[in-house]
């Protein structure tokens, strides 16, 4: 350990705080003072938490043990908890300290995980004096915020996407252009996911053929686990299930809307029970359908015909009724190859980033691993 530096609890250089607004205090209210929950911003009310920055931590559900820092005069729903940097321990670097922690690691809890402060208190870390505590955060903080320039690029080419689609057809569903119209199951076959007596959990191997279900639909792009797999024998009596290139996904329960494209790499991959798939049988360019049916108008339309009280879903003919529009050929693959150039330009950012992330992670390990 480096000259002045200690040995520390998290207990002895934080304390945790719990008065957590509930989310039925919010209804009808409205006010200057920002609430953040476990996605972040949720709304305006006319009272706050604290008139200093401070730590917040998801407590439990999604994104359990995700640290964040927020700003005065803000307060947190209740699958939040707050933390308080005591006297001569710099906010941000109680922060960093916190996120090297893993604090997820420390969940527990079948149905929802969850966090408690008297868990993870009593891990210790290193902390140098006050003057080094702020030469490290400055040396972080130029590193994320490199990440975070990059990832703003990232929304940014996403928004002229949606920009160049909205120029050359305008929103599916209202059609402003005028192009011919079809149901989806009239110019494509459609197919659910198969059932649970099928497919169970112990089915699942590592490192076997690949089974995609909701969770693996990310941003219009399949992104595939070693442990949602299947062996051969498994996979033989799945052969109706099985993916093929310029198919397109969806999830059919929870994000209504969230679907993907199949790429010639995951041609031979299975859909899952929580999943369905649509296959074109007439010639549609990928990139057009798949930009077309992650409009933000289809998924409206989708959540206005979905089913269920407690968690929506959607079904073969939910989808079969979604009005695709049809522009020439020729127009849908210019609108391809411009994709294509913006896709090139997020493949660059993305390997940036990750490098900065391996810089990042190495820093982190330096001074908290």
């Amino acid at each position: 350990m480096k000259r002045n530096w200690e040995r520390k609890h998290i207990a002895d250089i934080c304390e945790k705080a719990s008065s957590n607004i509930a989310l039925n205090k919010l209804e009808g209210v409205d006010g200057d003072y920002p609430v953040y929950g476990a996605s972040g911003f949720v709304q305006n009310v006319d009272f706050y938490q604290r008139d200093t920055e401070y730590i917040g931590i998801v407590k439990d559900g999604s994104g359990v043990g995700r640290v964040n820092t927020y700003p005065a005069y803000s307060s947190l729903l209740g699958t939040m908890q707050y933390i308080l940097p005591k006297d001569g321990y710099l906010l941000s670097f109680v922060s960093y300290a916190l996120k090297s922690l893993n604090l997820a690691s420390f969940a527990s809890g079948a149905a929802i995980p969850h966090i408690y402060f008297k868990d993870y208190s009593k891990c210790q870390i290193s902390v140098p004096p006050l003057e080094e505590q702020s030469r490290i955060v400055a040396e972080l903080d130029l590193l994320t915020g490199i990440i975070d320039k990059q990832n703003a690029q990232l929304k940014e080419l996403d928004n002229l996407a949606q920009v160049i689609f909205y120029d050359m057809f305008g929103d599916p569903i209202e059609n402003p252009k005028g192009w011919e119209v079809k149901n989806i199951g009239d110019i494509a076959d459609v197919k659910i996911g198969p059932f649970g007596s099928l497919l169970h959990a112990s089915d699942y191997v590592n490192g076997g053929h690949p089974v995609i279900n909701p969770v693996h639909l990310k941003a219009g792009k399949i992104v595939a686990e070693d442990d949602f797999t299947v062996n051969d024998d498994m996979y033989a009596q799945m052969m109706s299930y099985v993916l093929h290139k310029n198919d397109i996904v969806f999830g059919r329960r929870g994000d209504i809307g969230r679907c993907a494209l199949v790429t010639q790499e995951q041609d031979g991959y299975l859909c899952g029970t929580g999943s369905l798939f649509v296959r074109f049988n007439i010639q549609v360019q990928p990139l057009f359908s798949i930009a077309t049916l992650m409009h933000k108008s289809i998924t409206d339309f989708l959540l206005k015909k979905a089913k269920g009280a407690t968690m929506l879903n959607i079904n073969c003919g939910i989808v079969e009724e979604v009005p695709f529009i049809l522009p020439p050929l020729a127009l849908q693959q210019s609108f391809a190859e411009k994709i294509q150039s913006i896709e090139k330009q997020k493949e660059t950012i993305r390997a940036s980033i990750a490098d900065t992330q391996k810089l990042l992670d190495y820093t982190m390990d330096k001074y908290f691993g």
